[in-house]
């Protein structure tokens, strides 16, 4: 039986409580993020078993960091395409992205080989390379941030914390949501 990953992420969220997350997020986002994505990514993969290959650990991050993101309120611009180009996710939005890219991260979510053209495109309207982050399931041999759930330097649970320390290092609030 083919699990769908969504599927069981949310029943693992509904599980643990979606208020709960939040409001524990809410008041201490760097411990209590760090905390949930890892206590949600374990028990999805003991879920997922054999499923879990590469490219379903990539939609779990994915899926996660969405649902992380809306939960601790970071703003954020998901799935948007800027001078013709896909991106996964910007923080805090495209417009500031546009105005200062110092301001801005670029997300690029890596669940297969071939998504690694992906990074050399976000540079394309990402000139600042620091400023160009991954998310998969492996560590990738790149020079930009990788955050994984192998081992590695960036460890998945802390990319929240990592993204709340960005955006306060720039002044940036984080109490709206932009949509693309």
């Amino acid at each position: 039986m083919v699990l769908d990953v969504k599927e069981v992420l949310y029943s693992i969220i509904d599980s643990i409580g979606r208020d709960t997350i939040r409001a524990e997020v809410s008041s201490n986002i760097d411990a209590a993020s760090r905390r949930y994505s890892e206590k949600i990514i374990s028990k999805c993969v003991d879920v997922l078993g054999q499923e879990a290959d590469d490219e379903t650990l990539g939609t779990l991050c994915e899926a996660l960091l969405h649902f992380m993101l809306t939960a601790s309120q970071l703003p954020s611009e998901r799935k948007v395409t800027v001078s013709g180009i896909e991106l996964d996710v910007v923080i805090p939005s495209t417009k500031s992205l546009a105005k200062d890219p110092a301001r801005a991260i670029v997300i690029q979510v890596i669940k297969a080989e071939g998504d690694m053209a992906k990074i050399r495109q976000a540079e394309q309207v990402q000139p600042r390379r620091e400023n160009v982050w991954t998310v998969s399931a492996k560590s990738l041999m790149i020079q930009s941030r990788n955050y994984n759930l192998a081992d590695g330097k960036f460890k998945y649970p802390s990319l929240i914390s990592d993204i709340h320390a960005f955006l306060a290092d720039r002044g940036i609030s984080s109490l709206k949501m932009f949509h693309g």
